[in-house]
């Protein structure tokens, strides 16, 4: 039978005792009850209603040892333990910045167990000026993932990022999708300047703009994937960590795909892969050879540790020759990813089978369909006029 008791320690600062279980006496052998024991501030009273609601945590199987740890130590062992072992380097990355920089700073000396949802709202209502909500959405991902490992070792009662009320919310996968994506003469626009970058520009973004992969997965692929002759490319893993030692992982998808390419497209790949070979032999001693298709060059050489022949920097492609090419061509600015959407889009509005744009881009059929919806009107226009010719002409 569990006993409690409230002893006073000083004045409005009370040990709340417990007595649960039996532990055995390290020194004699003997059992003796087990005693967890809380400090609690505020008056008697008030430490007897927590001793009560403890009791009946016990009663219930739901007591939680009581614990000094910080919600910053918690995130760095989650990190550690549950993150690193089981996710992509480029997610263990990600949040371990998110963290470092963000949430800790603000949240990290918060005990654990008095981390409150009241706590967690604010902190999105003062990060809101300055980060976008799909940002603040992510953020909500990590410490709700964070608490519910802590949950799960009993370790807190609840997970409080549940309790949040008005979460961070991201814009809705369409609205997105829709300004993010290039109208086929944009897209014409943007290629045009591209090829005024040189040969691997040309090469990088049509190739893209083609096959509607991702940016990991364009910046991963190897000149192996590549059968120039048959016109086919074949996708087997995606860039996890660039520098001396790139790392290569899983898709997104899970499953390699081949696709066939335009003669257009094989074309000005022929090119960039002469234009590398030159760079390659013209300076033997430098070039760090990979085997990869897109690499550093001389443009891509920004800071004192860029290697000729390392991986591009998929963390800023967005930010340097790409936004470059979009001035240059006067179009709307979208994001690299948007290069993804435009190619789903024009691809379903021109026509082709959703089941091949899927296949193209590694997506379910019901999903491509789902986030590509704005594509579809024409598609049943086009559906209507052809039933219209089979049944009334």
């Amino acid at each position: 039978m569990a006993r409690g008791s409230v002893r006073r320690r000083a004045k409005d600062t009370f040990s709340i005792v417990v007595e649960h279980g039996y532990v055995a006496d390290p020194e004699t052998g003997k059992r003796k009850r087990k005693q967890t024991w809380t400090t609690f501030k505020g008056t008697k009273k008030q430490a007897e209603v927590k001793l009560t609601e403890l009791m009946n945590d016990l009663n219930k199987q739901q007591f939680v040892e009581p614990t000094k740890l910080s919600f910053g130590e918690w995130l760095d062992e989650w990190l550690r333990t549950e993150i690193q072992p089981g996710k992509r380097p480029r997610t263990y990355e990600t949040y371990k910045a998110v963290i470092e920089q963000h949430i800790k700073p603000a949240l990290g000396s918060v005990l654990l167990q008095n981390l409150k949802a009241k706590m967690i709202k604010d902190y999105y209502v003062s990060k809101g000026p300055g980060l976008s909500q799909s940002t603040l959405q992510q953020h909500h991902t990590i410490i709700s993932g964070c608490l519910e490992a802590a949950l799960g070792y009993d370790m807190v009662h609840r997970n409080e990022a549940k309790k949040v009320r008005g979460k961070p919310q991201s814009e809705k996968d369409n609205e997105d999708v829709v300004k993010h994506c290039w109208d086929q003469d944009e897209t014409k626009k943007f290629l045009s300047s591209a090829r005024e970058f040189g040969p691997q520009a040309a090469a990088f973004y049509t190739l893209a703009l083609e096959t509607g992969w991702r940016k990991a997965e364009i910046c991963g692929l190897k000149w192996d994937n590549l059968d120039l002759d048959a016109g086919t490319i074949t996708l087997l893993k995606q860039l996890t960590a660039m520098g001396d030692t790139p790392e290569w992982g899983p898709l997104k998808s899970g499953n390699p795909r081949t696709i066939d390419l335009s003669p257009g497209t094989v074309a000005l790949l022929r090119k960039h892969k002469s234009h590398q070979a030159e760079i390659k032999m013209a300076n033997r001693q430098a070039y760090r050879d990979h085997g990869l298709m897109f690499a550093k060059e001389w443009e891509q050489m920004q800071r004192r540790h860029d290697t000729l022949g390392h991986p591009l920097q998929m963390n800023n492609i967005g930010q340097r020759e790409y936004a470059k090419i979009i001035e240059a061509a006067g179009v709307r600015r979208i994001k690299f990813h948007g290069l993804r959407h435009t190619c789903a889009s024009l691809l379903l509005q021109a026509g082709a089978p959703p089941t091949s744009v899927a296949e193209r881009l590694g997506h379910k059929v019901h999903t491509l369909l789902t986030t590509y919806a704005h594509a579809l009107p024409s598609m049943q226009q086009d559906a209507a006029q052809k039933m219209a010719s089979i049944l009334h002409d």
